[in-house]
């Protein structure tokens, strides 16, 4: 024991430090020990063994008291047991779906043909897309292809999905388990699959082990806290090692199970967000006697494969659980619906909602919603599929009276001319490598980590900052600001109106608004080259300008119609049908925004167009020549 005025130093966790202090304490003050050689080896292993014990049992604290913690907990299992103290649970691996129209060639050999054949839940088609084969199955339980007369003589038929019914196919396999019944409701049945998608999951329980004699009663999964004695529930959760299991009543918050009862559960496995994006036609695998299965099946309405995910990580589990809990699985706040769609759905990046009263012009009595999918989702706006998914979804979470509206994302595309001054006594890169080296660790880095979600804002002076701070050779940099849109002006045969937005107030310098350097903004008309140019329009303020096309004679401009107005306070063009081309073609337009800071609201995701950007670097001529020479030193102009 310590002797009275003695202190053990328990500060430290790691083991040099704790033997350290061991020993100290041991030399401290007047004990048998002062004078002892410590470094002697019996002496040494006894210390050794004291500093690795007590290390170890720090260590141990340490990080049960971390693991106690959702936020700072790293292992799975411990942020799952968290969650289910929130009620939540983890979000699973969801399978891609694709709606296709099939037709197929009515079989030759068949002596007579129903008017209508129905697939079966469970049908099995196959694609494949990247070297990769992937099965889909229906889960509705009847799909019904329709008899057509493709030829009267002789007979030739054929059968097809109706018009505007599609099927709808889900990546996967339909797997089939079984369990007895036990009697304690503590008993949980695990589901051996990790890669199971659970919003398929279908649960029956029979009362003997005949499973085949329609007897058996549907469980319905528990999302609502009605819950008598007699209701078929069940509940599920994940388990320490990373696979879901089911459960059931007690008989008194759901209906408990009997002896003798057997459950029989069905549920999809799947690849997750693996085949999204694919247009690749399917087939049909499953064989019907009325059916030629050689022929491919193609997307409805030219639609693609979405909607797959893969099952819910760490860090999403961590922020979806904490999120879910504070909403209370209802949708009343905008936080509400984001925490919703962003927990429930894993293809979801990003969520913005505001109210119809915020919106413009206002809507009361409604939800506006716009999404940014993730990059693994196919396009950058959802499926019609996958947006009446999320509304539906929505129905039972929502206020009576306030009805949800997905709108689709919006962007502003931001071009930036970056020119930045650089000390090449300090570095051994040149030119070319700095500005290569700023696309892609700065202008790529912000547009990815900053500007990649809804809310948010590109900040000049601190892109500017990213651009001076990149590298100590670089001193100082100039960055312009331009936002930009592509149109397409039609032919002259195909004249109609057009409406470009650019979702940011617009300003005017040097008398224009658009700015007229690229060769992409010119087209020929009439075998003719025709420019884009604008001017104060005189009879609608300083808000509006005009829009006229031109031709040049040398460096005079021949001013031909006016062809739209630009309404700088929106950021809007409206084309009239006086603009044409000899061809279709695609103009990219460049315009001023009103500030160099851009603020992304509501529906609006601002990027940069990197493609579109001008990068430069220039040695600096003082720090290569010294003071003297500021006489030549050349500064970077305001404008292009």
């Amino acid at each position: 024991m310590p002797l009275s005025g003695e202190q053990l130093n328990i500060t430290s966790l790691d083991f040099e430090t704790i033997k350290g202090n061991l020993i100290d304490f041991f030399k401290s003050g007047s004990n048998a020990f002062t004078d002892w050689n410590f470094d002697g080896s019996n002496l040494n292993t006894i210390i050794d063994l004291l500093a690795y014990n007590t290390h170890y049992n720090a260590m141990l604290a340490h990080m049960a008291v971390n693991e106690s913690f959702i936020d700072s907990a790293q292992l799975r299992s411990s942020v799952v047991s968290m969650s289910k103290l929130l009620g939540y649970v983890p979000r699973s691996f969801s399978a891609a779906s694709a709606q296709v129209d099939a037709v197929f060639n009515a079989n030759a050999s068949a002596e007579s043909l129903p008017v209508e054949i129905r697939l079966p839940r469970g049908t099995k088609f196959s694609t494949t897309y990247n070297d990769v084969a992937y099965s889909f199955v229906t889960l509705d339980e009847d799909n019904i292809l329709y008899r057509n007369t493709v030829s009267s003589s002789p007979d030739v038929y054929e059968y097809s999905t109706a018009e505007d019914e599609p099927l709808t196919l889900y990546q996967g396999r339909l797997i089939n388990q079984t369990y007895a019944a036990n009697t304690d409701t503590a008993t949980r049945y695990q589901i051996e699959d990790e890669d199971i998608d659970i919003s398929t999951l279908k649960v029956l329980v029979y009362p003997t082990s005949n499973l085949t004699d329609g007897s058996g009663q549907v469980y319905r999964r528990y999302t609502d806290i009605a819950v008598s004695s007699d209701s078929a529930v069940y509940f599920i959760q994940e388990n320490s090692f990373g696979k879901y299991e089911i459960f059931f009543g007690n008989g008194i918050f759901g209906k408990s199970l009997s002896a003798g009862n057997f459950i029989s559960i069905e549920y999809l496995t799947t690849k997750g967000a693996a085949p999204n994006g694919s247009k690749s036609p399917f087939t049909l695998v499953t064989t019907f006697n009325e059916i030629d299965t050689t022929k491919s099946i193609t997307y409805f309405n030219n639609s693609t494969i979405t909607g797959g995910s893969d099952k819910e990580s760490v860090a999403r589990l961590k922020e979806n659980a904490t999120n879910a809990f504070i909403t209370q699985n209802r949708a009343v706040t905008a936080d509400d619906y984001r925490s919703i769609i962003t927990s429930y759905f894993q293809y979801v990046q990003s969520v913005s909602v505001w109210g119809g009263e915020d919106n413009e012009p206002p809507e009361y009595g409604k939800a506006f919603i716009s999404i940014k999918p993730h990059s693994t989702y196919e396009g950058s706006i959802l499926s019609a599929t996958d947006k009446d998914k999320i509304l539906s979804y929505l129905k039972s979470k929502k206020v009576l009276s306030i009805f949800p509206e997905i709108v689709d994302p919006e962007y502003v595309n931001i071009v930036l001319d970056v020119l930045f001054k650089y000390d090449s006594n300090i570095t051994t890169k040149s030119s070319s490598d700095l500005e290569n080296d700023i696309i892609q660790n700065v202008l790529t880095d912000y547009n990815n980590n900053v500007l990649n979600a809804f809310d948010t804002l590109f900040r000049h002076s601190q892109f500017v900052a990213t651009v001076d701070n990149y590298a100590r050779s670089i001193i100082n940099s100039h960055v312009r600001v331009f936002v930009k849109q592509d149109v397409t002006i039609p032919s002259s045969g195909a004249r109609s109106n057009i409406t470009v937005k650019f979702n940011v107030p617009l300003d005017v310098d040097d008398d224009r608004a658009i700015i007229d350097v690229k060769s992409s903004i010119r087209w020929t008309e009439n075998e003719e080259s025709v420019y884009l140019a604008d001017e104060a329009d005189t009879t609608n303020g300083n808000n509006v300008r005009n829009l006229y096309t031109y031709t040049l004679t040398g460096s005079t401009r021949n001013k031909l119609r006016d062809v739209g107005k630009l309404y700088l306070s929106t950021g809007v063009i409206e084309f009239n049908t006086s603009i044409y081309a000899d061809d279709d073609v695609t103009l990219t337009i460049l315009a001023l925004p009103e500030s160099n800071d851009i603020v992304g609201k509501r529906n609006i995701l601002l990027r940069i167009d990197a493609d579109e950007c001008t990068v430069k670097g220039y040695p600096d001529e003082i720090a290569v020549g010294g003071s003297s020479r500021t006489v030549d030193y050349e500064t970077f102009p305001r404008e292009r």
